[in-house]
């Protein structure tokens, strides 16, 4: 798949087949997310991967409790997040958590430049992803942290669910393109 092409057909999927997604292709997977750049080549990332739908499911309704707990009030993500229907992990296969290992101050922007790697290499293999920002602060629980066995100063950053989607979302229209030239 061409990178442009990439680029303009990747989409936010959020119904998996429920079928696994293999060891192997997630580690390929993973090669292609560190091949993001990073500040002065610091790679300050690491990664958990959380596996199986039904264990996502379970962990599913606990992030969508401290999701709806902590939102601010009036959020339209709290309507959404609020429905009984509503799972946060969609039913993928596995959940990705893209994690910053330093203290430095870009290290959360280099695993966002991970996360869109391995976004783009998942649908160029014909899986799906979906960024689950929504689940972020629940991952940097430490209670969850240590249920999960992530360790104590990892910081989650990008929470990326994978699978094999049961259909490609039709393309949503973008925004006018707003741009300021300082010449």
């Amino acid at each position: 798949m061409e990178l442009m092409d990439a680029l303009r057909t990747r989409r936010a999927v959020r119904v998996f087949t429920g079928e696994p997604v293999d060891d192997i292709t997630v580690e390929e997977l993973v090669g292609a997310a560190v091949l993001a750049p990073s500040a002065v080549n610091l790679q300050p990332w690491a990664f958990a991967i959380v596996r199986g739908t039904e264990r996502l499911h379970a962990l599913s309704a606990e992030a969508s409790r401290y999701a709806l707990a902590h939102l601010p009030a009036g959020s339209p993500l709290a309507t959404h997040v609020a429905d009984p229907a509503f799972e946060i992990f969609h039913g993928a296969a596995a959940l990705v958590v893209i994690c910053a290992i330093d203290g430095e101050r870009q290290s959360s922007e280099d695993c966002c430049l991970a996360g869109e790697n391995f976004m783009l290499a998942a649908h160029a293999k014909g899986l799906g992803t979906c960024w689950i920002g929504l689940s972020r602060a629940w991952l940097n629980d430490p209670s969850v942290k240590a249920e999960l066995g992530i360790p104590a100063d990892w910081h989650p950053t990008a929470p990326i669910v994978l699978g094999h989607p049961s259909a490609l979302p039709a393309p949503t229209p973008r925004k006018k393109i707003r741009i300021v030239w300082c010449r």
